[in-house]
């Protein structure tokens, strides 16, 4: 502020209040209009500078949030195709191939393979519509897909109505028979809840299983498969073919290595098998340890009435989840063909050498060297004139009194 005498008049120097930009161009002013050494100009320009920096920050936020959200999506897309490229291969299979790797074929010396298919399924399959058989045979193997989690057994694939699965690989399981021999079962108890679509009645399955070594691997670039390779799949799909329905067909060694777990087992007889001349065989009736609920993976073993809607909700949710059986022996996941290598060895009183972890190895002992786990139980049933197989006490305790010095020994050694 300042006296003009000459003009009597008082002269004010001010400064616009201005804040921003925009209120520069409301006011129809220029930033050049503000004098250089005016502080009011540096406000704006610091204001202004102040105003972008919040706009690019909260851009960057809400492109944070997207990238966030796009994240989670992808992780969740991520998940469900390795699940369904875990459902078609194994999972370190599915592994090394996602990491550009070569599957090695790996040699099981022990498991125990289950085929199955549908009595009379040509005969459906011509007088049905093509949709009628779909809805069949996918709610028949829904069933027994639920199974083999209940059991953890490996399904190798499905050929029509042909349905195939092993224990013991593509993890080595001491307890691949009877976790085979338990789902076998269940398949029985389930295709009773599969209606054919002819008659209005449960449909009729056949069901093999035999034991023994095969050659796993990775076959082909395009839809890749893991196959088993060996005699022991061609006798296993002859133990099926073989069979009558509704009946699991057991093979001598299969029979062996059931022997004292707790199966009731009925002797067949011998008959003739396709390639493979006459064979004594036997069905597998029932389990007496475990109950169909355990067998089918339910939590209950009881109905509840329809009077109750909310408690036969419940059951309905009960019998859809699936439990898994408890087995004596919890297979570890880690054990693969490659590394089942480098496991301890033990040797027997023959001098060979033996896997610590093979179940056929610590079940023949009592073999001579050039003696099959087939043969021997050939030659046991030819002793035996019953046909009903089912183990005695005095038996079961004789073999342990035998066994128990061996152990020790080979302990000892």
């Amino acid at each position: 502020m300042l006296w003009m005498p000459s003009l009597q008049c008082m002269l004010y120097l001010a400064s616009p209040l201005l804040r921003s930009l925009q209120e520069l161009e409301e006011r129809s002013m220029h930033l050049s209009d503000i004098a250089p050494h005016d502080a009011t100009r540096d406000l704006i320009l610091l204001n202004q500078q102040r105003l972008a920096e919040m706009e690019l920050s909260s851009q960057l936020e809400r492109k944070k949030e997207q990238l966030r959200l796009l994240s989670q999506h992808l992780e969740e897309e991520r998940r469900k195709t390795e699940a369904l490229l875990y459902a078609m291969l194994p999972k370190h299979v599915a592994n090394q191939l996602k990491e550009g790797k070569r599957v090695e074929a790996g040699e099981f010396k022990e498991c125990t393979i289950l085929f199955s298919d549908v009595v009379t399924f040509t005969n459906i399959c011509s007088e049905c519509e093509p949709i009628q058989i779909v809805n069949m045979l996918n709610s028949m193997y829904l069933k027994f897909d639920r199974l083999t989690t209940v059991h953890n057994v490996y399904k190798v694939e499905t050929i029509g109505d042909a349905y195939m699965v092993v224990g013991g690989v593509p993890i080595p399981a001491s307890t691949h028979a009877e976790q085979v021999a338990n789902f076998a079962l269940g398949m029985v108890i389930a295709a009773k809840c599969v209606t054919n679509p002819i008659t209005g009645q449960p449909i009729q399955i056949r069901v093999g299983l035999h034991s023994g070594p095969v050659l796993a691997g990775v076959v082909g670039e395009k839809m890749p498969r893991y196959c088993l390779f060996g005699d022991t799949v061609n006798t296993a799909s002859r133990m099926e073919s073989h069979g009558l329905p509704d009946k699991i067909h057991l093979s001598p060694t299969v029979y062996h290595v059931l022997s004292y777990k707790g199966f009731e087992m009925l002797e067949r007889g011998e008959i003739e098998i396709k390639g493979k001349g006459r064979m004594r065989t036997y069905f597998l009736e029932r389990n007496l340890t475990a109950t169909e609920s355990q067998i089918m993976g339910r939590r209950r073993s009881h109905r509840v009435t329809e009077t109750n809607p909310a408690l036969q909700r419940q059951w309905i949710d009960d019998c859809q989840t699936a439990v898994p059986m408890q087995y004596g022996e919890s297979p570890d996941e880690t054990q693969t063909p490659q590394n089942r290598e480098a496991a301890p060895r033990e040797k027997s009183l023959s001098g060979k050498t033996r896997d610590s972890e093979s179940y056929g190895s610590l079940h023949s002992e009592g073999l001579s060297e050039d003696q099959s786990p087939a043969q021997a139980a050939e030659d046991k049933m030819t002793q035996s004139p019953s046909a009903r197989v089912e183990p005695t006490e005095p038996a079961r305790s004789a073999t342990h009194r035998n066994k128990g010095p061996r152990t020790a020994f080979c302990t000892l050694l």
